[in-house]
């Protein structure tokens, strides 16, 4: 009995790769697009993982239970999330020259879930003009709790696709803030 107990548990151990993508608000902020043409530059990966490292849902003691690691480098998963919401906002992203560069660092972009599920992010963001200097830098940060203290979820229970998707919801959250806001939008111009 013990032996299959045992066997049960270690089954549900292990890494699973997500995909985390921009998805487009219903209420996309009405205003006028930033710039028309905008290049999305490299994102620098500073969290101090491995690069497609996500988060885990975790035991009583801390210990890791599921790990969840992306399908692609956080550098490229921030990259695109950029590139699809200044679509979104009716940008023209190009790869070159263009008049403006966005580019940043990222500082946390995590998940864990002890019972409730928890994601956090922070980035750096830096606007360059098309002879590279500097007109803008600011970072910009968004964090999302959710689920209950008393749950059932939790554990060796805890779902893989929920964290992903609190995880996915904080970084459309921190990605728009940074869009919409006012400062970058002038910096933008």
């Amino acid at each position: 009995m013990l032996a299959a107990g045992s066997l049960v548990l270690l089954s549900a151990c292990g890494t699973t790769a997500v995909g985390l993508r921009y998805a487009t608000p219903a209420s996309l902020a009405k205003a006028p697009p930033p710039a028309r043409q905008v290049a999305v530059d490299s994102f620098i990966d500073a969290r101090g993982e491995p690069a497609t490292y996500l988060g885990a849902i975790r035991g009583g003691f801390g210990q890791p239970l599921k790990t969840l690691e992306s399908d692609r480098p956080a550098a490229e998963v921030v990259k695109a999330a950029f590139s699809d919401a200044l679509k979104a906002r009716g940008v023209r992203v190009e790869s070159s020259a263009s008049p403006w560069q966005l580019s940043g660092v990222i500082r946390k972009l995590d998940c864990n879930q002890y019972v409730r599920r928890e994601g956090n992010v922070e980035i750096e963001l830096v606007v360059r003009d098309a002879g590279g200097k500097q007109r803008f830098a600011r970072s910009y940060s968004a964090s999302q709790v959710d689920g209950s203290v008393v749950s059932l979820n939790a554990g060796w229970f805890g779902s893989v696709d929920n964290l992903r998707l609190t995880l996915e919801q904080t970084l459309r959250e921190a990605v728009d803030k940074a869009l919409d806001d006012p400062a970058l939008r002038a910096a933008l111009q």
